[in-house]
């Protein structure tokens, strides 16, 4: 006869009953792509600000440097020392005395004090004009805004142009 049937699978107890709360799926993993974005940024803003002081510093600096020379020379009443700063063509029909009288015209009193601004410089090539403020000497006077005309030459800014570098003189009078 035939025996008992074969055993089936073992027994096992069913599984337990979810829990009345569920766990917290894990976190999805974000992307911080700002910080990205915001360090990115702060990289372009340092480069420009990097590359245009370069250009500042090469290509506006030294016609300032030129202009504040030759007026620090006139404002110690080195006339001399400032005639010399000329291109060759404002030297040949000139004289430090005519430098002296061209701009004792232009204020009065002399110069005393002057300001280059960095704000108001033109560069065209090998020619510039830069903004300067001739403040009055003792005793008040008038001063002004005059323009110097500067030209590169043999890669030294002089004044050449106008008369004596001077282009106009004065663009603004104020009284003292």
């Amino acid at each position: 006869m035939a025996g008992p049937p074969p055993p089936s699978a073992p027994w096992t107890a069913p599984p337990p009953p979810p829990p009345s709360w569920a766990p917290r799926p894990p976190k999805p993993h974000r992307r911080r792509v700002w910080i990205y974005l915001l360090v990115g940024s702060v990289v372009v803003i340092l480069g420009l600000a990097i590359a245009s002081g370069t250009i500042w510093i090469n290509k506006v600096k030294p016609p300032i440097d030129a202009t504040n020379d030759y007026l620090r020379d006139i404002s110690n009443g080195d006339y001399q020392a400032a005639f010399d700063q000329l291109c060759a063509r404002e030297r040949v029909d000139g004289s430090p005395r005519s430098l002296a009288d061209t701009v004792h015209r232009i204020v009065v009193l002399g110069v005393d004090n002057y300001e280059v601004s960095p704000f108001d410089v033109h560069i065209d090539g090998n020619r510039a004009t830069v903004k300067a403020d001739l403040s009055p000497g003792i005793g008040g006077g008038d001063s002004g805004d005059v323009r110097i005309r500067l030209q590169k030459i043999d890669g030294t800014w002089r004044p050449c142009g106008g008369r004596f570098g001077f282009v106009d003189a004065p663009l603004t009078s104020r009284s003292a």
